[in-house]
């Protein structure tokens, strides 16, 4: 296990740009196996932690959202590129080989790549949001550390969201 994610959640770490991370206390790189005896679990492991169940929670409520979002487009999509292709077949009675058709289809596939672009990124950033969250409970577990937050989502204000997060820990030196 990297130990530096032990720091990242101590309230003793100092970072240099050149060094790195090290000890506030010891002004030395972390130097320890599987848990320290000095770590100082406060506000700013309070803040990261509620950060990152945020983030998580975040993306895990907007999935429903996305998933509409991929349906819509994939369906305008196919229409598009079906109506371009019925347009040639039977209304222009020329075939399908032939220049507004194509152009009809071609731009049929942007809403294609805004269905799946979107698809894409959502899952991406949700497997990252998990991943980090992963990372700290793992950290968490070696300390056996247990936590519990009720997170809830206020209204949205010109992009801004509202967010409450309430944090409970158990053993917590």
């Amino acid at each position: 296990m990297d130990l530096t994610r032990h720091c990242e959640l101590c309230d003793n770490q100092k970072t240099d740009l050149k060094i790195g991370t090290t000890c506030g206390l010891t002004d030395r790189k972390p130097e320890f196996n599987k848990t320290c005896a000095k770590i100082e679990l406060n506000e700013k492991f309070e803040n990261k932690l509620k950060k990152v169940n945020i983030e998580y929670q975040n993306f895990k409520r907007k999935k429903g959202l996305t998933y509409t979002y991929f349906v819509v487009f994939l369906v305008i999509g196919i229409a598009v590129i079906v109506g371009g292709y019925l347009l040639g077949k039977y209304a222009l009675d020329s075939g399908v080989i032939s220049t507004v058709p194509i152009i009809i289809m071609a731009v049929g596939l942007a809403p294609l790549g805004m269905a799946f672009g979107t698809l894409n990124k959502h899952r991406q950033d949700l497997s990252l949001a998990k991943n980090k969250k992963d990372k700290i409970d793992e950290v968490l577990n070696e300390y056996r550390i247990e936590y519990d937050i009720d997170i809830s989502f206020g209204k949205e204000i010109h992009g801004t969201q509202e967010v409450y997060a309430e944090l409970k820990t158990k053993g917590i030196r």
